[in-house]
Parts: structure tokens; sequence; C-alpha cells
């Protein structure tokens, strides 16, 4: 189960991306991993695909899709007129487009997936749409057995202004150690013209267990080549206790 109020995530839509960090460090460094594969680049969740806008205008011909379908609009309003970004509103479970097989893959936000079943039938359309040799980059916390339960009081985040309007948020979570899901509860303020509008968007992010990655990626039919404690990936190997894995699965 996608576990995800999609209305409320669809009201994100015309605010999405345009507050928080300069993400052009990050968009460099998925650049850089994905010159060595290919050109072709698959964006699975992909949101508004600000990502994917960037990928495109470095020369990437990139398909991103989202599960909804004001997210995807608001993509092709923001970036409609690059030729090489290609935009779809599908389900990362159930997903077939008619599009060169893919170099790379990167992006998907996999802990909305509650179950190992939706995680395995991610996996396989995405491997159904990868070439051989063509490489899934997964960025995942695994859950830790020994976690215990805690919580995050409200807390403000001002998200800025924009376009004429101002965004914040309040924000709590709990994270809950017996099941490995993180519980967040978002009240949304977007200011416009002198009018708010409030609206509350709570979502659930699943962990599972590395041995539950590796036996679903092997059954999709990829194998993990490289592993990683983070994205220096010079002097940070994985090993057992670590809890951020970035590994290069590449498709058999």
């Amino acid at each position: 189960m996608l576990e995800m109020d999609i209305k409320t995530y669809a009201k994100h839509a015309r605010i999405w991306g345009l507050y928080g960090p300069d993400q052009t460090e990050e968009y460099e460094y998925w650049c850089k991993y994905a010159e060595k594969f290919g050109e072709n680049i698959l964006l699975p969740m992909c949101a508004v695909g600000n990502m994917g806008a960037y990928m495109a205008k470095r020369g990437f011909n990139v398909t991103a899709f989202d599960i909804t379908p004001e997210m995807i609009a608001e993509g092709q309003k923001r970036f409609g007129d690059i030729e090489n970004l290609k935009y779809y509103n599908a389900d990362v479970r159930n997903f077939n487009f008619d599009i060169e097989p893919v170099d790379f893959c990167t992006g998907a936000d996999f802990g909305f997936l509650l179950t190992v079943e939706d995680i395995r039938k991610a996996l396989v359309c995405i491997s159904r749409h990868m070439r051989k040799g063509g490489c899934l980059l997964m960025e995942e916390w695994f859950r830790d057995p020994n976690a215990e339960s805690d919580y995050s009081p409200p807390e403000k985040f001002d998200c800025g202004e924009f376009n004429g309007m101002k965004a914040w948020k309040i924000s709590e979570s709990r994270n809950d150690g017996e099941t490995g899901r993180w519980h967040c509860s978002q009240d949304v303020y977007i200011e416009e013209n002198g009018v708010v509008e409030m609206f509350n968007h709570a979502f659930i992010l699943q962990a599972y267990y590395r041995e539950e990655w590796l036996d679903a990626l092997h059954n999709a039919g990829f194998e993990i080549k490289a592993e990683y404690n983070g994205r220096d990936r010079e002097s940070k190997s994985w090993k057992n206790g670590d809890g951020l894995w970035l590994a290069e699965a590449i498709k058999k």
C-alpha cells in the first residue's frame, strides 16, 4: 500500500520544490554518477520533477513519473519546454512506458511503500525498463532491530516566499521502533493575497532490513556491485551496523 494522503499531497504541487536549500550540488552528484552508465534516465516518484529537469538540461534523456496528476501537471507547467524530459502519471508498482531501455535510475522514495510485496512490484517494473548492465542506485536507511520508539513535538518550518505566496508548516513525528515505521503529520499553510489556506498532510515511511532489500533486488533481476555508507564513495564502504546504504544494483 502507498501510505500517503494523495489528496493533500496533491495540494503541495504549486509550492513543491520552490523552497528549501539550493540542491544544485546534489543534482550534480547524480549527474556525475549517471554519466558512467549512459544518457537514458528513469526517475520514479518524481513529484514535480525538479531533478529531472536539471538532468535533462545537462543533456540526459529523462523519463520522470509520479502517482499524482497534480504534481505531473505542475511539472509540465514549469518544465514542459525541455525537449528531452518526458512526464508520466503512473504508480511505481505498476507502470509500463514505451521508452528506450534505461541506463540509470534513482530518486525513488521507496519508504512510502509499506510492504515488501509492494517493494518487489516496484523493482520488477523498474527492471523491466532497464537495459542489461544498467544501474539502479539505491539510497536507503536500514531498519534497526534494536530501535526504540521516540517522538518529536510540533516544530515550525518556514518555507519562504515565492511567486507572491508565503508558506510554512508545523510538523510533528513519531518513530515506531517495533514496526520500523516513521509517522509524520504536517499542518501546511499557504498565504496568498492575504488569504491563508491550511491543510493537514500525514504520511508514513517504512524502513526495511538489508536482507529484505537484497532478496527483492535479486528476484527482480538485479545484482549488487558496490555498497557505500553514504555518498562519499572513496572512504565509506558499507559495513554491518551502518544505517545509510548507497548501493549500485546492476541489471543482470
